[in-house]
Protein backbone atom coordinates (compact mmCIF):
# COMPACT_ATOMS: atom_id res chain seq x y z
CA UNK A 1 0.00 0.00 0.00
CA UNK A 2 1.21 3.12 -0.71
CA UNK A 3 4.59 1.60 -2.52
CA UNK A 4 7.18 4.13 -3.49
CA UNK A 5 7.67 6.25 -0.14
CA UNK A 6 8.60 2.96 1.65
CA UNK A 7 11.39 3.17 -0.83
CA UNK A 8 12.69 6.27 1.15
CA UNK A 9 14.31 6.92 4.75
CA UNK A 10 14.67 10.33 4.08
CA UNK A 11 13.65 13.35 1.17
CA UNK A 12 15.13 16.58 1.02
CA UNK A 13 14.47 19.40 -1.17
CA UNK A 14 16.75 22.71 -1.32
CA UNK A 15 17.01 25.80 -3.14
CA UNK A 16 20.33 27.44 -3.66
CA UNK A 17 21.91 24.77 -1.98
CA UNK A 18 19.44 25.51 1.14
CA UNK A 19 17.47 22.90 2.85
CA UNK A 20 13.62 24.00 2.38
CA UNK A 21 12.11 21.18 3.13
CA UNK A 22 13.02 17.89 4.80
CA UNK A 23 12.18 14.57 6.10
CA UNK A 24 14.79 12.79 7.87
CA UNK A 25 12.86 9.86 9.63
CA UNK A 26 9.45 7.70 8.41
CA UNK A 27 9.03 8.47 4.80
CA UNK A 28 6.65 5.60 4.31
CA UNK A 29 4.61 6.94 7.66
CA UNK A 30 4.31 10.58 6.51
CA UNK A 31 3.42 10.07 3.00
CA UNK A 32 0.55 7.55 4.27
CA UNK A 33 -1.49 9.78 6.81
CA UNK A 34 -0.78 12.96 4.34
CA UNK A 35 -2.25 10.76 1.32
CA UNK A 36 -5.27 9.42 3.94
CA UNK A 37 -5.48 13.27 5.61
CA UNK A 38 -5.72 15.29 2.54
CA UNK A 39 -6.66 13.06 -0.34
CA UNK A 40 -10.62 12.35 -0.37
CA UNK A 41 -12.17 9.12 -1.06
CA UNK A 42 -13.02 9.47 -4.72
CA UNK A 43 -8.88 10.54 -5.03
CA UNK A 44 -7.97 7.08 -3.10
CA UNK A 45 -10.83 4.54 -4.91
CA UNK A 46 -9.48 5.82 -8.45
CA UNK A 47 -6.38 7.61 -9.18
CA UNK A 48 -4.77 6.52 -5.56
CA UNK A 49 -5.58 2.79 -6.40
CA UNK A 50 -4.07 2.90 -9.97
CA UNK A 51 -1.32 4.70 -9.77
CA UNK A 52 0.89 4.07 -6.10
CA UNK A 53 -1.45 0.68 -4.84
CA UNK A 54 -3.52 2.46 -2.38
CA UNK A 55 -5.96 -0.31 -2.39
CA UNK A 56 -6.87 -0.83 1.40
CA UNK A 57 -7.82 -5.06 1.40
CA UNK A 58 -4.16 -7.31 0.96
CA UNK A 59 -5.99 -9.29 -1.68
CA UNK A 60 -6.65 -6.61 -4.25
CA UNK A 61 -3.38 -5.11 -4.41
CA UNK A 62 -1.41 -8.52 -4.50
CA UNK A 63 -4.06 -9.60 -7.56
CA UNK A 64 -2.49 -6.54 -9.37
CA UNK A 65 0.95 -6.87 -8.99
CA UNK A 66 2.10 -10.58 -8.10
CA UNK A 67 2.57 -12.47 -11.38
CA UNK A 68 1.31 -15.63 -9.25
CA UNK A 69 -1.58 -13.89 -7.67
CA UNK A 70 -5.07 -15.56 -7.55
CA UNK A 71 -7.75 -14.46 -9.08
CA UNK A 72 -10.05 -15.15 -5.94
CA UNK A 73 -11.66 -12.64 -3.53
CA UNK A 74 -11.99 -14.07 0.07
CA UNK A 75 -14.33 -12.68 2.40
CA UNK A 76 -15.51 -13.61 5.45
CA UNK A 77 -19.23 -13.55 6.93
CA UNK A 78 -19.74 -13.32 10.78
CA UNK A 79 -22.90 -14.85 12.41
CA UNK A 80 -23.55 -14.26 16.10
CA UNK A 81 -24.75 -17.16 18.75
CA UNK A 82 -28.37 -15.68 18.54
CA UNK A 83 -28.74 -15.96 14.92
CA UNK A 84 -27.27 -19.47 14.90
CA UNK A 85 -29.88 -20.72 17.10
CA UNK A 86 -28.22 -20.96 20.29
CA UNK A 87 -30.11 -19.04 23.50
CA UNK A 88 -28.56 -15.64 24.89
CA UNK A 89 -28.19 -16.85 28.32
CA UNK A 90 -28.38 -20.17 29.26
CA UNK A 91 -26.92 -22.57 26.06
CA UNK A 92 -22.74 -23.22 26.90
CA UNK A 93 -19.64 -24.13 25.67
CA UNK A 94 -16.60 -25.35 26.38
CA UNK A 95 -12.98 -26.36 26.05
CA UNK A 96 -10.90 -29.05 27.06
CA UNK A 97 -7.10 -28.15 27.02
CA UNK A 98 -6.20 -31.75 25.89
CA UNK A 99 -8.47 -32.55 23.07
CA UNK A 100 -9.47 -29.43 21.69
CA UNK A 101 -12.83 -30.54 22.14
CA UNK A 102 -15.55 -27.95 22.09
CA UNK A 103 -18.94 -28.90 23.40
CA UNK A 104 -22.32 -27.30 23.35
CA UNK A 105 -24.97 -27.49 26.40
CA UNK A 106 -28.22 -26.98 26.67
CA UNK A 107 -27.54 -26.01 30.11
CA UNK A 108 -31.50 -25.40 30.67
CA UNK A 109 -32.40 -23.60 28.21
CA UNK A 110 -33.48 -23.75 24.75
CA UNK A 111 -32.94 -26.96 22.55
CA UNK A 112 -29.60 -26.76 20.96
CA UNK A 113 -29.67 -26.61 17.04
CA UNK A 114 -28.42 -29.41 15.16
CA UNK A 115 -24.77 -28.99 14.78
CA UNK A 116 -24.58 -30.22 11.07
CA UNK A 117 -27.19 -27.37 10.11
CA UNK A 118 -24.93 -24.76 11.89
CA UNK A 119 -21.33 -25.79 11.78
CA UNK A 120 -18.89 -27.40 8.67
CA UNK A 121 -15.58 -28.20 8.69
CA UNK A 122 -13.32 -25.11 7.87
CA UNK A 123 -15.91 -22.87 9.77
CA UNK A 124 -13.95 -20.64 12.52
CA UNK A 125 -15.19 -19.91 15.56
CA UNK A 126 -14.82 -17.12 17.97
CA UNK A 127 -15.25 -17.23 21.48
CA UNK A 128 -15.54 -14.73 24.37
CA UNK A 129 -14.08 -16.53 27.20
CA UNK A 130 -13.36 -13.39 29.16
CA UNK A 131 -11.13 -13.13 32.20
CA UNK A 132 -7.17 -13.19 31.00
CA UNK A 133 -7.94 -15.29 28.18
CA UNK A 134 -9.97 -12.33 26.51
CA UNK A 135 -11.48 -13.62 23.42
CA UNK A 136 -9.96 -16.46 21.24
CA UNK A 137 -10.71 -18.06 18.02
CA UNK A 138 -10.43 -21.25 16.28
CA UNK A 139 -10.92 -23.50 13.03
CA UNK A 140 -13.48 -26.66 12.59
CA UNK A 141 -11.48 -29.41 11.66
CA UNK A 142 -14.40 -32.38 12.49
CA UNK A 143 -18.02 -32.71 13.55
CA UNK A 144 -17.39 -35.46 15.96
CA UNK A 145 -20.26 -35.82 18.21
CA UNK A 146 -24.42 -34.64 18.36
CA UNK A 147 -22.93 -31.51 19.95
CA UNK A 148 -18.82 -31.69 19.76
CA UNK A 149 -16.40 -30.02 17.33
CA UNK A 150 -13.20 -30.60 17.13
CA UNK A 151 -10.63 -27.59 17.10
CA UNK A 152 -7.38 -27.21 15.34
CA UNK A 153 -5.41 -25.59 16.76
CA UNK A 154 -4.45 -26.64 20.31
CA UNK A 155 -4.26 -24.24 22.96
CA UNK A 156 -2.35 -25.08 26.33
CA UNK A 157 -5.69 -23.77 28.34
CA UNK A 158 -9.45 -24.98 29.07
CA UNK A 159 -12.30 -23.51 28.96
CA UNK A 160 -14.97 -23.62 31.54
CA UNK A 161 -18.90 -24.06 30.88
CA UNK A 162 -19.81 -20.48 29.85
CA UNK A 163 -22.77 -18.76 28.59
CA UNK A 164 -20.73 -15.76 26.86
CA UNK A 165 -20.94 -14.53 23.64
CA UNK A 166 -19.10 -16.49 20.28
CA UNK A 167 -19.93 -16.10 16.78
CA UNK A 168 -19.26 -18.35 13.58
CA UNK A 169 -16.98 -17.04 10.85
CA UNK A 170 -17.54 -18.51 7.45
CA UNK A 171 -15.28 -17.95 4.65
CA UNK A 172 -16.91 -17.26 1.14
CA UNK A 173 -14.54 -17.44 -2.32
CA UNK A 174 -15.55 -15.36 -5.40
CA UNK A 175 -13.89 -14.32 -8.49
CA UNK A 176 -11.82 -11.20 -9.11
CA UNK A 177 -12.32 -10.03 -12.73
CA UNK A 178 -9.75 -7.11 -12.41
CA UNK A 179 -6.65 -9.65 -11.33
CA UNK A 180 -4.03 -8.70 -13.79
CA UNK A 181 -0.81 -10.50 -12.27
CA UNK A 182 1.71 -8.09 -13.85
CA UNK A 183 5.15 -8.47 -13.50
CA UNK A 184 6.71 -5.33 -14.31
CA UNK A 185 4.39 -2.44 -13.77
CA UNK A 186 4.54 1.67 -13.61
CA UNK A 187 3.76 3.83 -10.58
CA UNK A 188 3.56 7.34 -9.98
CA UNK A 189 4.63 9.57 -6.69
CA UNK A 190 4.79 13.28 -5.00
CA UNK A 191 7.24 12.78 -2.38
CA UNK A 192 5.16 14.46 1.20
CA UNK A 193 7.82 17.30 1.30
CA UNK A 194 6.07 20.63 1.87
CA UNK A 195 7.67 21.90 -1.38
CA UNK A 196 5.24 20.04 -3.43
CA UNK A 197 2.23 21.33 -1.20
CA UNK A 198 2.66 25.01 -2.44
CA UNK A 199 0.04 26.30 -4.85
CA UNK A 200 1.79 28.30 -7.34
CA UNK A 201 5.17 28.00 -9.66
CA UNK A 202 8.47 28.91 -8.35
CA UNK A 203 10.22 31.38 -10.32
CA UNK A 204 13.82 30.19 -12.45
CA UNK A 205 16.17 28.83 -9.54
CA UNK A 206 18.18 26.02 -9.03
CA UNK A 207 16.76 23.70 -6.99
CA UNK A 208 18.10 20.10 -6.07
CA UNK A 209 15.72 17.13 -4.70
CA UNK A 210 17.47 14.69 -2.66
CA UNK A 211 16.08 11.03 -2.32
CA UNK A 212 17.67 8.49 0.10
CA UNK A 213 16.62 5.02 -0.66
CA UNK A 214 16.32 2.34 2.00
CA UNK A 215 19.12 0.17 2.22
CA UNK A 216 20.01 -2.65 0.06
CA UNK A 217 19.43 -5.45 2.78
CA UNK A 218 15.89 -3.44 3.94
CA UNK A 219 14.44 -2.14 0.65
CA UNK A 220 12.52 -5.78 -1.01
CA UNK A 221 10.63 -5.82 2.64
CA UNK A 222 9.96 -2.69 2.78
CA UNK A 223 8.40 -2.68 -0.69
CA UNK A 224 6.10 -5.70 -0.37
CA UNK A 225 3.13 -6.72 2.34
CA UNK A 226 2.88 -10.48 2.69
CA UNK A 227 0.11 -12.53 3.79
CA UNK A 228 0.06 -12.68 7.92
CA UNK A 229 0.05 -15.88 9.58
CA UNK A 230 2.27 -17.12 6.17
CA UNK A 231 5.86 -15.95 7.49
CA UNK A 232 8.32 -13.71 6.98
CA UNK A 233 9.03 -13.88 3.47
CA UNK A 234 13.06 -13.77 2.29
CA UNK A 235 13.70 -11.85 -0.78
CA UNK A 236 16.34 -12.67 -3.87
CA UNK A 237 19.15 -10.58 -3.51
CA UNK A 238 20.80 -12.39 -6.59
CA UNK A 239 19.09 -11.80 -9.94
CA UNK A 240 16.45 -13.85 -11.73
CA UNK A 241 18.30 -16.12 -13.06
CA UNK A 242 20.92 -16.46 -10.07
CA UNK A 243 18.86 -16.45 -7.20
CA UNK A 244 20.00 -16.49 -3.53
CA UNK A 245 19.27 -19.47 -1.66
CA UNK A 246 16.00 -19.69 0.69
CA UNK A 247 14.47 -16.70 -1.13
CA UNK A 248 10.79 -16.49 -2.17
CA UNK A 249 10.84 -13.01 -4.50
CA UNK A 250 11.89 -10.63 -6.23
CA UNK A 251 11.59 -6.90 -6.09
CA UNK A 252 13.90 -4.64 -8.19
CA UNK A 253 13.11 -0.96 -9.44
CA UNK A 254 13.83 -0.91 -13.32
CA UNK A 255 14.32 3.20 -13.83
CA UNK A 256 12.92 6.26 -11.88
CA UNK A 257 12.07 9.66 -13.75
CA UNK A 258 11.55 13.56 -12.17
CA UNK A 259 8.74 15.05 -13.96
CA UNK A 260 8.19 18.76 -13.57
CA UNK A 261 5.41 20.92 -14.13
CA UNK A 262 6.61 24.14 -15.82
CA UNK A 263 4.55 26.99 -16.36
CA UNK A 264 5.16 30.06 -18.61
CA UNK A 265 5.06 33.85 -16.84
CA UNK A 266 6.89 36.80 -17.03
CA UNK A 267 10.36 37.66 -15.70
CA UNK A 268 11.53 37.55 -11.87
CA UNK A 269 14.80 39.53 -12.76
CA UNK A 270 13.98 41.17 -8.94
CA UNK A 271 11.29 40.14 -6.71
CA UNK A 272 10.83 38.65 -3.48
CA UNK A 273 8.62 36.13 -2.95
CA UNK A 274 6.83 33.67 -0.17
CA UNK A 275 6.55 29.83 0.33
CA UNK A 276 3.88 28.68 2.52
CA UNK A 277 5.66 25.43 3.83
CA UNK A 278 3.50 22.58 5.76
CA UNK A 279 5.97 20.77 7.11
CA UNK A 280 4.66 17.21 8.82
CA UNK A 281 7.58 15.55 10.97
CA UNK A 282 6.90 12.39 13.15
CA UNK A 283 8.53 10.86 15.93
CA UNK A 284 7.79 7.20 18.03
CA UNK A 285 8.17 5.78 21.24
CA UNK A 286 7.89 2.13 22.12
CA UNK A 287 5.02 1.26 24.23
CA UNK A 288 5.56 -0.46 27.85
CA UNK A 289 2.56 -2.04 28.83
CA UNK A 290 -1.03 -2.20 28.44
CA UNK A 291 -2.17 0.10 31.87
CA UNK A 292 -2.77 3.42 31.79
CA UNK A 293 0.55 5.47 30.49
CA UNK A 294 2.24 8.79 29.51
CA UNK A 295 4.62 9.68 26.72
CA UNK A 296 6.33 12.71 26.09
CA UNK A 297 7.49 14.32 23.15
CA UNK A 298 9.12 17.87 21.82
CA UNK A 299 7.11 19.55 18.78
CA UNK A 300 8.15 22.80 16.73
CA UNK A 301 6.83 25.82 18.22
CA UNK A 302 4.71 26.38 15.23
CA UNK A 303 2.57 23.64 15.81
CA UNK A 304 -1.16 23.65 14.40
CA UNK A 305 -2.46 20.02 14.17
CA UNK A 306 -1.63 16.81 15.76
CA UNK A 307 -1.31 13.06 14.86
CA UNK A 308 -1.30 9.67 16.89
CA UNK A 309 -1.21 6.08 14.96
CA UNK A 310 -0.05 3.41 16.76
CA UNK A 311 2.25 0.67 14.93
CA UNK A 312 4.15 -2.51 15.22
CA UNK A 313 7.94 -2.34 15.40
CA UNK A 314 8.41 -4.66 12.96
CA UNK A 315 7.24 -2.76 9.82
CA UNK A 316 10.31 -2.63 7.45
CA UNK A 317 12.24 -5.64 8.27
CA UNK A 318 9.41 -8.40 8.40
CA UNK A 319 7.39 -8.55 5.23
CA UNK A 320 3.97 -9.27 6.84
CA UNK A 321 4.07 -5.60 8.37
CA UNK A 322 3.85 -2.83 6.19
CA UNK A 323 5.30 0.48 6.85
CA UNK A 324 2.85 2.28 5.33
CA UNK A 325 -0.26 0.90 7.72
CA UNK A 326 -0.86 2.08 11.19
CA UNK A 327 -1.25 -1.43 12.63
CA UNK A 328 0.23 -3.15 15.56
CA UNK A 329 0.64 -7.12 15.99
CA UNK A 330 0.24 -9.91 18.71
CA UNK A 331 3.36 -11.99 18.81
CA UNK A 332 1.86 -14.52 16.35
CA UNK A 333 0.60 -11.75 13.79
CA UNK A 334 -2.75 -12.65 14.10
CA UNK A 335 -4.56 -10.15 16.18
CA UNK A 336 -4.76 -6.25 15.39
CA UNK A 337 -3.65 -4.80 18.66
CA UNK A 338 -4.17 -1.31 17.98
CA UNK A 339 -8.10 -1.54 18.21
CA UNK A 340 -7.44 -2.44 22.00
CA UNK A 341 -7.25 1.12 22.49
CA UNK A 342 -9.18 2.07 25.76
CA UNK A 343 -8.49 4.78 26.91
CA UNK A 344 -6.78 7.91 24.95
CA UNK A 345 -5.96 11.74 25.11
CA UNK A 346 -3.58 14.10 23.74
CA UNK A 347 -2.06 17.39 26.35
CA UNK A 348 -0.24 20.28 24.67
CA UNK A 349 -0.44 24.27 25.19
CA UNK A 350 -2.83 23.41 27.87
CA UNK A 351 -5.95 21.55 26.38
CA UNK A 352 -6.52 18.12 26.73
CA UNK A 353 -8.56 16.56 23.07
CA UNK A 354 -10.25 14.94 23.34
CA UNK A 355 -12.66 16.43 26.32
CA UNK A 356 -13.48 14.27 28.04
CA UNK A 357 -11.12 11.43 27.50
CA UNK A 358 -12.01 9.17 24.37
CA UNK A 359 -12.83 5.18 25.70
CA UNK A 360 -13.77 3.32 23.03
CA UNK A 361 -13.86 -0.19 22.82
CA UNK A 362 -13.79 -2.48 19.42
CA UNK A 363 -14.35 -6.48 19.15
CA UNK A 364 -16.57 -8.36 16.44
CA UNK A 365 -19.38 -7.80 18.01
CA UNK A 366 -19.14 -4.27 19.35
CA UNK A 367 -17.39 -1.30 18.07
CA UNK A 368 -16.96 2.16 19.84
CA UNK A 369 -14.30 3.46 17.28
CA UNK A 370 -16.82 5.39 15.64
CA UNK A 371 -15.99 8.89 17.92
CA UNK A 372 -12.25 8.54 17.17
CA UNK A 373 -12.99 8.24 13.43
CA UNK A 374 -15.51 11.17 12.67
CA UNK A 375 -13.94 13.34 15.14
CA UNK A 376 -10.87 13.00 12.87
CA UNK A 377 -12.82 13.56 9.92
CA UNK A 378 -14.67 16.63 11.33
CA UNK A 379 -11.07 18.22 11.84
CA UNK A 380 -9.76 17.21 8.87
CA UNK A 381 -12.64 18.84 7.30
CA UNK A 382 -13.27 15.70 5.21
CA UNK A 383 -16.62 15.29 6.72
CA UNK A 384 -18.00 17.88 5.22
CA UNK A 385 -15.93 17.29 1.55
CA UNK A 386 -17.86 16.45 -1.13
CA UNK A 387 -15.54 13.66 -2.25
CA UNK A 388 -15.53 11.98 1.24
CA UNK A 389 -12.85 10.41 3.22
CA UNK A 390 -11.81 6.44 3.77
CA UNK A 391 -15.10 4.70 5.36
CA UNK A 392 -14.77 3.79 9.01
CA UNK A 393 -13.81 0.08 7.46
CA UNK A 394 -11.35 1.01 5.58
CA UNK A 395 -10.21 3.26 8.31
CA UNK A 396 -9.88 -0.20 10.55
CA UNK A 397 -7.76 -1.79 7.57
CA UNK A 398 -5.23 1.05 7.04
CA UNK A 399 -4.87 1.52 10.65
CA UNK A 400 -6.38 3.89 12.82
CA UNK A 401 -5.66 7.27 12.68
CA UNK A 402 -6.41 10.29 15.58
CA UNK A 403 -6.25 13.99 13.91
CA UNK A 404 -6.43 17.01 16.10
CA UNK A 405 -5.93 20.48 14.53
CA UNK A 406 -5.02 22.87 17.64
CA UNK A 407 -5.70 26.69 17.04
CA UNK A 408 -3.43 28.97 19.85
CA UNK A 409 -2.80 32.22 20.87
CA UNK A 410 -0.24 34.16 18.35
CA UNK A 411 1.94 34.43 21.47
CA UNK A 412 2.10 30.62 22.85
CA UNK A 413 5.52 28.82 21.72
CA UNK A 414 4.42 25.28 23.71
CA UNK A 415 6.60 22.64 22.68
CA UNK A 416 5.84 19.93 25.04
CA UNK A 417 3.35 17.29 24.08
CA UNK A 418 2.42 14.39 26.50
CA UNK A 419 -0.05 11.38 25.17
CA UNK A 420 -1.60 9.06 26.96
CA UNK A 421 -2.90 5.76 26.66
CA UNK A 422 -4.62 2.63 27.55
CA UNK A 423 -4.46 -0.86 25.94
CA UNK A 424 -7.12 -2.63 28.36
CA UNK A 425 -9.80 -3.30 26.01
CA UNK A 426 -11.12 -6.64 24.77
CA UNK A 427 -8.67 -8.31 27.10
CA UNK A 428 -5.73 -6.56 27.09
CA UNK A 429 -3.63 -5.99 24.03
CA UNK A 430 0.04 -7.46 23.86
CA UNK A 431 1.97 -4.70 23.32
CA UNK A 432 5.37 -6.23 23.28
CA UNK A 433 5.80 -4.95 19.30
CA UNK A 434 3.89 -1.59 19.41
CA UNK A 435 5.06 1.91 18.78
CA UNK A 436 3.24 5.13 19.26
CA UNK A 437 3.82 8.03 16.05
CA UNK A 438 3.09 11.24 17.23
CA UNK A 439 2.92 13.59 13.76
CA UNK A 440 2.87 17.45 14.31
CA UNK A 441 1.98 19.36 11.89
CA UNK A 442 3.37 23.05 11.21
CA UNK A 443 3.51 25.93 9.60
CA UNK A 444 6.86 27.46 8.06
CA UNK A 445 7.56 30.04 5.71
CA UNK A 446 10.44 30.74 3.70
CA UNK A 447 11.34 34.40 2.20
CA UNK A 448 13.49 34.07 -1.38
CA UNK A 449 15.03 37.52 -2.32
CA UNK A 450 16.00 37.22 -5.80
CA UNK A 451 18.14 40.19 -7.85
CA UNK A 452 18.84 40.77 -11.39
CA UNK A 453 17.80 36.90 -11.81
CA UNK A 454 19.79 35.08 -9.21
CA UNK A 455 18.64 34.29 -5.64
CA UNK A 456 20.75 35.67 -3.05
CA UNK A 457 18.91 35.23 0.07
CA UNK A 458 16.48 32.72 1.62
CA UNK A 459 14.83 32.82 5.13
CA UNK A 460 13.31 30.16 6.70
CA UNK A 461 11.31 31.44 9.59
CA UNK A 462 8.28 29.53 11.96
CA UNK A 463 4.80 31.15 11.40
Amino acid sequence: MGLCASLFQSLEFRINDKTISRISYFVPQIDALETRLYKSKAWLDTIGNSTNLWQSEYKKRQSVVASDASNQLVSEVTTDRLDLGYDDATNTFAIAADTAILTFAQGGGQALPTLANVWKVGDEIELDAGGVIGTVRYRVSALTGAQTLQLNNYQTIAIAASTNRFRRIRTSVSSDDNTRKLSTFELTWTPPLSIFKVGHALPNCKCELILNPQTQNVYQKYAIESLLGDGDKVPNTGTENNQSAGSEYIFNIDSMYFYANCVEGPRADNITYLLDLDQTRCQSDSIDNNSFQQKNFTISPSTHALTVAYQDLRAGTNSQVSSTKFKSYNAALNSSEELKLSRFFINYSGQNKPSPDSEGSFSSVEDYTLHRYTETQIYAGAYFDLGGSESLEEWHQRGPYIYYSWPRDGSDRSTRVTVHQEFKGNGGADVANMRVLLFDHSKQVARVKVVDGRIVDIQLEDV
